[in-house]
C-alpha cells in the first residue's frame, strides 16, 4: 500500500475501478412513491415467517413510520444526515422491540432487505453510466462498487444492477451496511481491495463527493476521479481529473491508463 502522497504511477498500473453509486452511477435523490409502502409491507409479511399476522402487521406499521425522516430525507439527497446519524439497524432493532420480537442478527438482516425496495422503474442510471462501466472492463480493469447505503447491503445492490441492465459489467459490490462503516471512514474502501485482492496503487476512486470518496482515497494512496453529472460543478477539488459527465470520466480512466 503507498504511503499518503507517494505516486501511484511509479508503483504499477491500474487494476481495479472503486466506483460509488449515488450521485456516480444513478441521481443523487431516491424517488419515494406512496406504493412503496405497500410493497414493504409484503416484503416484510415475506420475512417474518411463522409469526402472528396482526403482529407482523404492527411491526410493519413501526418500521414505515419511524423511517419516514429518512426516507423523505433520502428524496432530497442519498448523502444526508439522518443516515449517517441513524444506521438502519437501530432503527430495525428499536422496532422489533417495541413490537416484542428478538432482535437478533439474522431477523435485522431480513427486515432490512425487505425495506429495501428494489429500483424496477423508479431509477434510471445517470447517462453514459453503463458505457463507463463497460469501458472500464474493456481497458482491462474490473468494476467494484464501494457505496454508503442505508437499507441497501451486496445482495439487494445485485438485485438493482440486474434490472438495471448494468450487473454484466460490475465485478464487486461492497457497500457501508456490509462493511459496518460509513465513508468517509476507510472501511469500505478496505474492504473492497481485499475482495479484489489489490493494494491501494493498483485503485482508482470515482465519485461524486470530495469528503467521502476523494479525500479518503487520496489518504490510502489510491488514484482518485471525482465526477459530477448530478452535481454543479466544485470550487476546487484534489483528485487527479474532475469531469462533469461520465464520457469524460471514460476518457480520464483512459489517460490515466496512457491509453
Amino acid at each position: 500500500m503507498n504511503a499518503p502522497g507517494q505516486n501511484p504511477q511509479r508503483v504499477g498500473r491500474l487494476q481495479v475501478a472503486l466506483i460509488d453509486v449515488g450521485g456516480t452511477l444513478w441521481p443523487n435523490s431516491w424517488p419515494i412513491r406512496k406504493e412503496d409502502a405497500v410493497g414493504r409491507r409484503v416484503r416484510i409479511r415475506a420475512a417474518m415467517p411463522g409469526i402472528e399476522a396482526a403482529t407482523v402487521e404492527a411491526l410493519a406499521d413501526d418500521l414505515i413510520e419511524s423511517s419516514r425522516p429518512g426516507d423523505e430525507a433520502r428524496t432530497i439527497s442519498t448523502e444526508n444526515k439522518v443516515s449517517i446519524n441513524s444506521p438502519a439497524e437501530l432503527l430495525i432493532s428499536a422496532s422489533l422491540s417495541r413490537c416484542g420480537l428478538p432482535a437478533d442478527a439474522d431477523t435485522i438482516r431480513r427486515i432490512r432487505r425487505a425495506m429495501s425496495i428494489p429500483v424496477s422503474d423508479r431509477m434510471k442510471p445517470l447517462p453514459g453510466a453503463v458505457e463507463l462501466l463497460a469501458e472500464i472492463r474493456r481497458l482491462g480493469m474490473r468494476n467494484v462498487i464501494a457505496s454508503n447505503t442505508y437499507w441497501r447491503d451486496a445482495d439487494s445492490y445485485w438485485e438493482d444492477f440486474r434490472l438495471l441492465g448494468m450487473a454484466e459489467h460490475i465485478d464487486g459490490v461492497i457497500t457501508s451496511v456490509d462493511a459496518g462503516r460509513l465513508k468517509p471512514h476507510p472501511a469500505v474502501f478496505e474492504m473492497a481491495m481485499r475482495w479484489a485482492g489489490v493494494g491501494a496503487e493498483k485503485c482508482v476512486v470515482i465519485g461524486n463527493r470530495e469528503e467521502n470518496d476523494i479525500e479518503p482515497a487520496l489518504e490510502l494512496g489510491m488514484r482518485a476521479i471525482l465526477v459530477h453529472p448530478d452535481d454543479p460543478a466544485p470550487a476546487m477539488s484534489r483528485a487527479e481529473a474532475v469531469v462533469p459527465d461520465l464520457w469524460e470520466c471514460a476518457k480520464a480512466v483512459r489517460n490515466m491508463l496512457g491509453s
